[in-house]
């Protein structure tokens, strides 16, 4: 009876859906550039990044210099780092979807320079099926940037 009794909870600890997550090491990225252009010239720089990249703005504030993304911005691997994700016990993989909050400041150094400053972070939320009882197991976590899209942003701005 003990056997049967200890075959049963190993099946049941073992077929329930697992998931173990290594958090991301924070990466050293280039966040802030200084350039060479007015202030009314690198504003309308970095306004454009948003519309040539199709990224509504939910606010901008020239007078103080914020732009920020309305939604948060659907993001893979190339732009976030949400760790080390390991799923176990599950029907098929998991499905994982990294999403990434977007602003930028625009500051005046002197009228001949202004400095831009891109900060970008996310989650991550991860579903996927038990392979015991089918039921939906979800868990979602944090994300640090890789530093691609900043550098896509301050290059942009700097063109």
């Amino acid at each position: 009876m003990k056997q049967v009794v200890f075959i049963i909870l190993a099946i049941l600890i073992t077929g329930c859906a697992s998931v173990k997550i290594q958090p991301p090491a924070k990466h050293s990225i280039e966040k802030s550039r200084t350039y060479s252009l007015s202030y009314e010239k690198t504003w309308i720089r970095a306004v454009d990044w948003f519309a040539d990249h199709d990224v509504t703005i939910e606010k901008i504030e020239k007078t103080s210099g914020l732009l920020t993304a309305k939604y948060l911005i659907k993001a893979n691997d190339e732009y976030l780092d949400c760790g080390e994700i390991k799923v176990s016990g599950t029907l098929g993989g998991p499905i994982i979807d990294q999403y990434g909050s977007l602003n930028v400041t625009v500051r005046e150094v002197n009228s001949d320079s202004t400095k831009v400053t891109v900060n970008f972070f996310g989650e991550f939320k991860l579903k996927a099926n038990d392979a015991w009882d089918g039921r939906i197991v979800t868990t979602n976590g944090r994300c640090v940037s890789t530093g691609v899209l900043e550098n896509s942003i301050l290059t942009y701005i700097g063109r």
